[in-house]
């Protein structure tokens, strides 16, 4: 169904998925865009959808859909079987580049749910230690965690089976007494052995030990001896990374400790929000295969870009072509999420004040987070100023001005930084030539052609 004289006009498509441990089917209307769109065409679009009652619609730029190719395999193999149905010319997708063909040898549904699965899992900590949780935040896990049971059973993921995923979900969502920790703790020992079933089974690994800091920098983490004592005997390392550690201004510190008892710091930690002189102290918490696991599944060399600042942890090492195609599959992951996002933010004339205030701020920071961890993989660990300065520069995007707007006006706050994180993927993929069009390469590939 076409519909036109709407910002950049577009296809509706309806589809109903099977029932989930929510026990019944779900239906997501998507607005399939002709053309990339501003963001006010964008937002125009989701309001649009909203007023006429669509369920569940989701706006999606052609670029998401040419992205999914390799990122989200599954919806791109949708959409291309209802192109083809309606005998259209489907969507051009994209290949690994020349210059990365280790990437080739990954199975993408498993990429997709690796990626999905991480970046609901390292938030586990922050939920329990900052009370960072509501019955929707928790309820999205659930939903993930379903997802990969169901790539379990079908054959992605194998190794998951044993896991239970369904049964588990099933059984905390019917649990209604359980208290806000102990479901929190459950759903993180799921994800914690998810993960370790995803990791690489032959990790290539070394051990970071503790850091000699420079003057300017020790003083910022005075509070190390404090912290250690409070996470008890069983610590074997603190590591720092982010903004703290390169900026020359930082709002909070990101810490990991790596103890044998994950579970007992993070209830002696629960809802504590620990802080140092009005710094928010932002912890994960894992065991050491935990934290082995988690590595192997980030977009990152902990490496270049942490600091020990006591005791030593274990470090995996991953390959450049490896780290950019994790970036840019969080990259793609979250500008979903963004999208998704929009459709209840699209309506609100101011944001509310509780934590969904603080989401939005979150996601309307993704791209300058895309940009950074893209940075990282080719060996630039640039400080957050210099990567707010490189967004505005090359992508138009001005992340302070649009976290103001993520308050007054959070629908177009998180239509900008969705179209603003889909331009950093294009112009980094300039710079590191990870993709390029798959119609190119069989055309160069074909007769006549030079690979």
């Amino acid at each position: 169904m076409e519909t036109v004289g709407h910002p950049g006009s577009f296809d509706i498509r309806v589809v109903e998925r099977s029932p989930t441990w929510r026990n019944k089917p779900f239906v997501v209307s998507y607005l399939m865009l002709k053309h990339e769109p501003t963001a006010e065409q964008l937002q125009s679009c989701q309001l649009w959808a909203n007023a006429n009652r669509l369920p569940n619609p989701r706006v999606i730029p052609p670029s998401v859909v040419r992205w999914s190719s390799l990122f989200h395999p599954a919806f791109f193999d949708a959409v291309s079987s209802e192109v083809t149905r309606s005998k259209e010319k489907g969507p051009f997708g994209l290949a690994w580049s020349t210059e990365h063909k280790e990437l080739e040898r990954i199975n993408l549904k498993r990429l997709w749910i690796e990626s999905v699965v991480f970046l609901a899992g390292v938030t586990l900590s922050a939920a329990v230690i900052q009370s960072r949780h509501t019955r929707g935040t928790v309820e999205s896990k659930y939903d993930h965690l379903w997802e990969a049971g169901t790539l379990a059973s079908n054959g992605v993921a194998p190794e998951l089976a044993t896991l239970g995923l369904h049964h588990v979900v099933r059984e905390l969502a019917s649990d209604l007494a359980i208290l806000d920790v102990d479901r929190l703790l459950r759903v993180r020992q799921s994800f914690m052995a998810t993960f370790k079933a995803l990791a690489s089974s032959d990790p290539q690994i070394v051990t970071l030990g503790r850091a000699t800091l420079p003057p300017q920098i020790a003083e910022r983490f005075r509070f190390v001896e404090e912290l250690r004592y409070a996470c008890g005997p069983k610590l074997h390392g603190l590591v720092a990374y982010g903004s703290s550690t390169t900026s020359a201004s930082y709002s909070d510190y990101d810490i990991i400790a790596v103890t044998d008892e994950p579970e007992t710091l993070l209830r002696k930690l629960a809802g504590t929000s620990p802080n140092w002189y009005g710094k928010e102290l932002n912890m994960g918490v894992y065991s050491p295969d935990e934290f082995l696991a988690m590595q192997s599944l980030s977009g990152d060399n902990l490496s270049n870009i942490c600091l020990c600042l006591w005791g030593e942890v274990p470090i995996v090492y991953k390959s450049q072509s490896t780290l950019l195609a994790r970036n840019f599959s969080f990259a793609y992951v979250r500008r979903r999420q963004q999208l998704g996002m929009l459709s209840r933010a699209a309506d609100q004339i101011r944001a509310p004040v509780d934590d969904r205030k603080n989401l939005y701020d979150y996601f309307v920071k993704i791209p300058a987070n895309v940009a950074k961890g893209t940075f990282g993989s080719i060996g630039r660990d640039l400080p957050k100023e210099i990567v707010l300065e490189w967004l505005q520069t090359n992508v138009g995007f001005d992340t302070a001005l649009e976290r103001e707007r993520a308050v007054s006006q959070p629908g177009y706050a998180l239509a900008s930084s969705s179209l603003a994180t889909g331009r950093v993927m294009e112009v980094m993929n300039r710079e590191v030539n990870l993709v390029e069009s798959a119609v190119d390469r069989r055309l160069d590939s074909g007769p006549g052609g030079h690979r």
